[in-house]
């Protein structure tokens, strides 16, 4: 985010005002619903995808993969941007993300779906970041804060919206369309950036592209989830093997980094006491995000027999939680405090998450609906008041940077915790000997020709092994709490 926001405020000044903004803004708020979607569009959907595709053990891959290429795209496109201009950046990046998006409801199998994925997510790292820089751009300084209200607005409504939306399709137009349906949208918002958005050459500079850095990066982080999500796999040996190497390119980076005059994040804010404690935060509950919506949609529908609908509505009641509680809680922050709405906020999380380890088989899907509440509510404080505390505990230059560090350990720690997650639940189902639990609980035509001995059985493994997910949920919302109670006033 940074380096859209910095940087590019100079050659905003060039940038004349379009003949149609509000056509471009409409365009960009368009497409900011687009990147806000993908995630929990197709939490809903995996299981579905899973019994179509087999490969479960490669599944949090599908998650994990877009959210790493995301991730490390996004303070790239600024660099681009800076070269090229935001309208090409633009272009660019939504031409990949739709070509992702086509490739992936083509999938075949899963591994070929974790390909299209990773292609999805490099396009997709540019999606909301130029969507943000382009309004600011060529909004009324009077208009910004409006408009800037409407983007955030579109994250919730796109959180709420994902989940039912993937349900739908599941069960109308099938699965593909889950990916599918942001090809017409993005059609559109590239006609109108195309037709109605223009820029003066001078508006461009050309910024170093830290390729090197991107390569170490990318290959620390993916040989540590692919360490992850096959650990009950592999010998002691190769595990440790692995993440050695995955240890030393994250160490490699990061040396880069210090010596660089324009580095790819700032990593020299974490030394920060405020900053390390919020990124810290970011780094757990963005495992915990991912964790509870890529993987209580398999509880809802392999163990009780729900349907995409129902694991939609939980995630929805999850993000209902999460939109309330930083509405009306979040304003509280200046008379109560950093740490001590942190603290509560971190026992809500705890509480929700210890709520699950209650669920079983015989429990009915309205307890864990229940339990979602305080999940959400939990997450959205927990979200908001680090947000709050990175942006007043910097200075104004360093502001649009640290906030970006804090964005980018959060989709860092949804990418390991997909990983993570994963591989609890592949040794769980490992360890019972049935990998093929899943799919076939999922599909409701084999799940109706098993007998019933036989569905009690697999109901009880995958509970089960899910219960081992619901663990790594609680441990890492005490770690929430734990750096709750350390950040510094």
């Amino acid at each position: 985010m940074s380096e859209l926001t910095r940087g590019m405020r100079g050659a905003a000044m060039f940038m004349p005002r379009p003949a149609r903004p509000k056509l471009i803004i409409a365009a960009m708020l368009i497409s900011t619903f687009m990147a806000a979607v993908e995630v929990t569009v197709i939490s809903t959907a995996m299981p579905t995808i899973v019994a179509k595709l087999g490969g479960f053990r490669l599944f949090s891959w599908t998650f994990g993969i877009y959210l790493l290429t995301q991730a490390v795209m996004t303070p790239l496109y600024g660099r681009l941007a800076d070269s090229f201009g935001r309208r090409a950046v633009y272009l660019g990046s939504t031409a990949l993300f739709l070509l992702g998006s086509l490739l992936c409801g083509c999938a075949w199998s899963m591994v070929s779906l974790i390909a299209f994925r990773a292609i999805q997510g490099i396009g997709g790292g540019g999606l909301a970041p130029m969507a943000t820089t382009i309004i600011g751009d060529i909004a009324k300084p009077e208009d910004r804060a409006r408009i800037m209200g409407y983007v955030s607005g579109i994250w919730g409504i796109a959180a709420i919206a994902g989940p039912l939306l993937g349900a739908f399709f599941v069960h109308t137009l099938g699965w593909p369309f889950v990916f599918w349906v942001n090809l017409p949208i993005g059609l559109i918002t590239m006609t109108m950036v195309a037709r109605f958005l223009h820029e003066p050459p001078q508006g461009k500079t050309h910024a170093p592209i830290d390729l090197p850095g991107c390569a170490l990066l990318i290959v620390g982080l993916g040989i540590m989830m692919a360490a992850l999500v096959d650990f009950d796999q592999l010998r002691l040996p190769v595990l440790l093997g692995l993440l050695a190497v995955a240890v030393a390119a994250l160490a490699g980076f990061g040396l880069r980094e210090r010596q660089l005059r324009h580095p790819l994040l700032p990593l020299h804010l974490i030394r920060r006491p405020l900053l390390l404690a919020a990124n810290g935060s970011a780094l757990l509950a963005g495992g915990l995000l991912i964790g509870m919506t890529a993987f209580l949609p398999n509880w809802v529908q392999g163990v009780t027999g729900g349907g995409a609908l129902a694991a939609g509505i939980n995630l929805g009641i999850m993000t209902v939680a999460w939109t309330i509680a930083s509405m009306t809680l979040g304003r509280a922050i200046g008379r109560i405090g950093n740490r001590p709405m942190a603290v509560g906020a971190a026992l809500v999380l705890l509480a929700g998450s210890v709520g699950l380890l209650f669920a079983a088989a015989d429990r009915s899907l309205l307890w864990v609906d229940l339990v979602s509440i305080p999940m959400g509510a939990g997450m959205g404080l927990t979200s908001i008041v680090f947000t709050v505390a990175v942006q007043s505990g910097v200075s104004h230059t360093d502001r649009g940077r640290a906030t970006a560090l804090f964005f980018f350990c959060r989709l860092m720690g949804q990418a390991l915790g997909a990983a993570a997650f994963g591989g609890v639940l592949n040794a769980g189902l490992t360890h019972a000997g049935r990998s093929d639990v899943l799919r076939m609980l999922v599909n409701p035509h084999i799940r109706m020709e098993l007998s019933h001995p036989d569905l009690l059985q697999l109901v009880a493994l995958l509970n089960d092994a899910l219960h081992g997910v619901f663990i790594l949920g609680v441990i890492l919302s005490a770690g929430v709490l734990l750096v709750a109670i350390l950040t510094p006033r």
